[in-house]
């Protein structure tokens, strides 16, 4: 027992004595770190991304490659056997390392803490920092720290303390906003509604007095018709797909009919607040600032201009107007990008607020108008089409939305693109986050060799970027280069007779339309699409190995994808669904990187130097001829 007992206590010495020996040069690092490393978190998130060699799908490109393309796959050849054999560590660790880089986390030395360093008092401190969360985080690190062995608790607690710092500062904003909403005493008065469109498919109804009390709506009436039918129900999704397709205004969780008596609430003692004017509406797509630019956007201002005659931008007026969400999650407005919620404040200068939102609880919100419905026109591929039920935007709707834009963001109106000059854009994406291009560096040198006075090159990335940023870079642009996905949304943007240059990645094709589409729907601002073959696309295998579809994937189906990139079809797999969806949509598109072919890029640049060109000299003094809609039947 002695024996024993002196092992255990040199052993415990021996720890002490090795964390005491690493504690200065642990300082000294960390004093050479704060010196040297960049405030990213001022800088938004302009970080430098890491250079490493991909893995690739093999040796058997689907799109033609010149000479010139095959220098960025031969060093990645040498890794795709290493893959083929299941040996994919070193690559998983570039790829995380790469993540958390570019989300703005530093990876590298972390800080041990003991219990009494986090005291309560440093804690509220370090919550009062409100703008300069970072620095108040360094100030209170312990100057006798040790390494510490488990990163992810100082991760977490700094994430935590982060969280606590926004959910305080929504807070006070939300307390804000609801101060500076008075409370009004207007008289009871009866709901009443009116519609436009002959048709369920296109009705547009606008309804008067609703009264909304803790998430529903109710239509105060004594009108027996109503009583028994109900208000008219009008569809709030313009996508013909299950379950969008079914959602309609007047079901019994949004509104409800009552007799003034049966009301839920005193009239007389019930605090109340006032909405002038309101657009009913139902998020979809909302994690994508694609969808939300490109097809609530343009739907929203097409409401608002054809049945309310709100067809600019204007703060004064804005305010009076909101926009009312359905019952949904708070958590599905938290999913939209920044730069999609700073869309929103170009129809109205306040929040969007839900239905049953907590500024509302035990307060009657008298509804002046609101307006629900999407009418028979739409923007948004395929569905606003004629084999759906309705049709594109009409050529007014589509020149008042992009000034209504071009207001919101501070730019000029009807500004052509450049043509002496041509202001070449190419919007790349980050490797860890996909859809980037690989060999990005080798084509600009081509297109500078191909067209060395022509083009003016500019290369940047989305991420980050508020709104009026994006807005910007894509209106100084002439052409655009960009990988096919949420980019889409900023085509409004861009300056009559500019091109934009969608491109896709193998098993996408299908994805083509939707910039033609698009295109063809803003066909008053003259912006042109030009589409190229789906390009060589290299798999991140880190991600694709963590799903289970590639577990469940045959070793045949595995050698297929990674030589030959191929999807499993229908007559191969029994659970083809899921697999294809996750090969063709995830492994592919969102996170698949690009080598791009010059031959068909440089095309591809040609051709869009002669459009802004041709379009340009024709604009001069071009007006374009719109037709209206009858809106004026009204049924009520």
């Amino acid at each position: 027992m002695p024996k024993i007992w002196s092992k255990w206590q040199a052993s415990v010495l021996l720890v002490l004595l090795t964390q005491a020996a690493r504690i200065p040069a642990t300082s000294e690092a960390l004093t050479r770190q704060s010196r040297t490393t960049p405030d990213y978190h001022n800088q938004g998130w302009s970080l430098p991304v890491h250079q490493h060699t991909p893995l690739t799908l093999g040796n058997q490109p689907r799109a033609v490659l010149t000479e010139g393309n095959t220098r960025a796959l031969l060093q990645a050849e040498q890794q795709q056997q290493l893959d083929l054999q299941g040996s994919s560590a070193a690559y998983e660790d570039v790829d995380s390392n790469q993540i958390a880089s570019e989300a703005g986390i530093i990876v590298g030395t972390a800080l041990r803490t003991d219990a009494a360093s986090l005291s309560q008092t440093k804690s509220e401190a370090l919550l009062a920092q409100r703008h300069e969360p970072q620095a108040a985080v360094q100030e209170y690190q312990p100057s006798n720290a040790a390494v510490l062995d488990e990163p992810r608790l100082i991760s977490a607690a700094a994430s935590q303390a982060s969280q606590s710092l926004a959910d305080s500062i929504e807070e006070t904003a939300e307390e804000d906003q609801f101060d500076a909403w008075p409370l009004v005493d207007p008289p009871f008065q009866h709901a009443l509604h009116e519609c436009y469109g002959s048709s369920k498919l296109h009705r547009v109804c606008k309804y008067y007095n609703l009264l909304l009390w803790n998430g529903t709506l109710y239509y105060p009436t004594t009108d027996l018709a109503v009583l028994e039918t109900g208000p008219p129900r009008v569809p709030i999704s313009w996508v013909s797909l299950s379950p969008f397709d079914k959602m309609e205004f007047g079901q019994d969780e949004w509104a409800e009919v009552v007799l003034p008596q049966d009301l839920p609430f005193k009239w007389d003692t019930t605090p109340k607040l006032s909405m002038k004017e309101a657009l009913f509406w139902k998020l979809t797509f909302q994690d994508n600032y694609g969808h939300l630019l490109g097809e609530h956007g343009p739907i929203i201002h097409n409401l608002m201009c054809s049945y309310l005659n709100r067809c600019s931008y204007s703060e004064e007026d804005l305010k009076d107007f909101h926009i009312l969400l359905g019952n949904v999650r708070e958590e599905e407005i938290s999913m939209m990008p920044a730069a999609s919620q700073e869309m929103f404040n170009c129809f109205c200068k306040r929040a969007l607020m839900l239905s049953n939102d907590i500024f509302f609880k035990d307060h009657v919100v008298v509804v002046g108008t609101l307006l629900a419905g999407i009418g028979p026109t739409c923007r948004g591929y395929p569905w606003c089409r004629p084999q759906f039920g309705r049709s594109p935007m009409v050529g007014n709707m589509v020149t008042t939305w992009q000034e209504r834009m071009l207001d919101c963001t501070g730019l000029p109106k009807k500004v052509i693109a450049p043509a002496d000059t041509i202001n070449l854009v190419v919007i790349d994406r980050h490797y860890s986050a996909g859809r980037s291009f690989l060999n990005l560096p080798d084509v600009i040198s081509h297109l500078q060799v191909k067209f060395p006075i022509t083009l003016n090159i500019s290369v940047d990335k989305l991420e980050g970027k508020s709104l009026q940023q994006q807005a910007a870079l894509y209106y100084n642009a002439s052409i655009v280069i960009q990988t096919h996905g949420a980019a889409l949304g900023n085509v409004i943007f861009l300056p009559r007779g500019a091109v934009v240059i969608d491109i896709v990645p193998e098993n996408n094709e299908d994805k083509s339309p939707w910039v033609v589409y698009m295109c063809a729907d803003f066909k008053p601002l003259f912006i042109s699409p030009i589409t190229i073959p789906p390009q060589k696309t290299v798999l991140q295998m880190a991600k694709v190995r963590r799903t289970k579809e590639w577990a469940m994937l045959s070793p045949y189906w595995r050698q297929r994808i990674l030589r030959e990139g191929v999807c499993p079809e229908d007559e191969d797999v029994d659970w083809q669904m899921d697999t294809y969806a996750a090969c063709n949509f995830q492994w592919f598109l969102k996170s698949g990187n690009l080598v791009l072919d010059y031959g068909q890029v440089g095309d591809a640049v040609e051709t869009g130097i002669m459009h802004v060109r041709g379009v340009h000299e024709r604009m001069i003094d071009y007006v374009h001829k719109s037709y209206e809609f009858d809106l004026t039947a009204a049924v009520v």
